[in-house]
């Protein structure tokens, strides 16, 4: 089965400056198509809004994505174009620093993305907006209905996935301490980190 394309504009309400999420509309709409595997081509139809790639879990990441970038251009500044209010040039700026294009991989009929990848429309402009996203997908259609998938990202609250990311962090710091030829130099005493280790696996096996 060759290579098909599917090209197709959705619209995106925002509620003013800031992040609106869009990976779980857009593998839903990857899903209807059919498409199991190709790339999703993303364009952002406007000079004031750009797409990006960011942290899915702790919304202080966006937060500080937002508080930075305001600082970085400032609105209390004069601007030759200001004919459409004190936040137009500086949402101008803000999308030339930033990208109005994505190309994301897909596979098994949704986005190919990281745990904590989430794809955004970032608002620009301090009043509420319906936005315009090109969508081009190319790939292959699956010769089989695409069955449902749980993902972590798409099913866990915020607070679910940090507690995972903490959980992790800690496994890694255990797995840091742990000396596999301890048992050997320690007379054949196991340490706390070792039956730590030996419980760990237990658990996993």
């Amino acid at each position: 089965m060759g290579v098909q394309q599917i090209l197709q504009q959705i619209s995106v309400q925002t509620p003013g400056r800031g992040f609106t999420r869009l990976d779980g509309r857009l593998n839903t709409w990857i899903r209807s198509t059919g498409m199991n595997q190709g790339i999703l081509h993303l364009t952002c139809l406007h000079t004031s809004a750009s797409l990006t790639i960011n942290e899915n879990a702790d919304p202080r990441v966006l937060q500080d994505l937002d508080a930075w970038m305001t600082d970085a251009v400032p609105e209390h500044r004069s601007y030759l174009h200001d004919d459409e209010g004190a936040d137009d040039m500086p949402a101008h700026i803000r999308t030339a620093l930033t990208s109005q294009t994505l190309s994301l991989s897909v596979s098994r009929g949704q986005l190919l993305l990281g745990a904590w990848q989430a794809v955004y429309l970032w608002e620009h402009r301090s009043a509420a907006h319906t936005r315009t996203i090109a969508c081009h997908l190319f790939g292959q259609p699956s010769s089989r209905p695409t069955p449902e998938i749980n993902t972590q990202t798409s099913s866990a609250s915020p607070q679910t996935l940090l507690s995972l990311r903490n959980g992790e962090r800690i496994n890694q710091a255990i797995q840091a301490r742990h000396d596999p030829n301890a048992w050997g130099t320690d007379d054949g005493i196991d340490t706390n980190t070792d039956l730590m280790i030996d419980r760990l696996h237990d658990l996993s096996d």
